[in-house]
């Protein structure tokens, strides 16, 4: 089985600000440590439950944070998968596979009591998929639903938990800290939570090998796809795609065929609205 671990950052323990999060920063390489050993953890375990391919994707800011060098010590099979540019973002690898899982995710943009909550840049204010909004987790989840492939485990805070369990009720989750903030957490030790990833990591496994894993969340087409913005000058440039319209100040539009599509649509009017200052 064939298993992809996306693995993103600001969900990881021990983090709980910005100075953690960006290269360059001064506890940039500290935390860069928590994140390694966390995608360690859940590598192990996946390969001693009965994985036949492991393939991790580096999916933080540049995504340039797993050092190839850290796959010396794993299972020869791991592969990561490193550096931008890459057409399906976070979900790269997805296609084809038996099962993903999202290590060190957050909760959406605008969630109350989460560590850096976002949805891929601080230029979105919210994004929704027929109605739905929807962050980082429901999006690459519809993406990965849309392959045929399941999502079988999250770790994050306790807001990206009860995020992620609200569309999907019957993922393995851990809960890595508790967030008081968007820049404050109580933590636990690093080896409880070590363990528990361990242990949901190997029960996800188990699950899938036995045949009673989650099935795949699957949003069927068309999809009216909204991006709302923090700024208007951000929807002016984001209406030069074809096909959008504007909702209202710093929303735009479009319907789109398939989740696919909305997807790919969603990055675009990000790169074409992106980078724009609040004032």
């Amino acid at each position: 089985m064939r298993i992809v671990i996306s693995v993103d950052m600001e969900g990881i323990g021990g983090i709980v600000d910005r100075v953690q999060l960006m290269p360059g920063e001064r506890l940039y390489q500290e935390s860069r440590k928590y994140m390694v050993a966390e995608m360690k953890t859940v590598v192990r375990s996946v390969w001693a439950h009965g994985a036949t391919e492991v393939v991790v994707n580096d999916s933080h800011d540049g995504m340039l944070n797993l050092g190839w060098s850290e796959l010396e010590d794993l299972p020869r099979g791991t592969q990561l998968i490193s550096g931008t540019g890459k057409r399906l973002s976070m979900g790269q690898g997805f296609p084809g596979s038996g099962a993903v899982m999202f290590v060190g995710y957050h909760a959406r943009a605008g969630t109350a009591h989460a560590i850096m909550d976002h949805t891929y840049s601080g230029d979105i204010h919210h994004l929704t998929l027929n109605g739905q909004e929807v962050g980082e987790t429901g999006l690459n989840a519809y993406l990965a639903g849309f392959y045929g492939v399941p999502v079988a485990l999250v770790t994050g805070d306790q807001a990206l938990v009860a995020e992620a369990r609200a569309l999907l009720p019957d993922v393995e989750a851990v809960t890595t800290k508790e967030a008081l903030g968007r820049r404050s957490a109580v933590l636990p030790s690093p080896a409880e939570l070590a363990d528990q990833l361990d242990a949901a990591a190997g029960r996800a496994m188990d699950r899938l090998t036995a045949g009673r894993g989650p099935s795949p969340v699957v949003l069927a087409g068309p999809i009216d796809l909204e991006v709302g913005f923090m700024t208007t000058q951000a929807a002016d440039t984001a209406l030069l795609m074809p096909g959008t319209h504007r909702v209202d100040g710093r929303t735009v539009a479009a319907t789109l065929p398939t989740v696919e599509a909305a997807f790919f649509a969603f990055r675009a009017l990000l790169v074409l609205g992106g980078g724009t200052p609040l004032y």
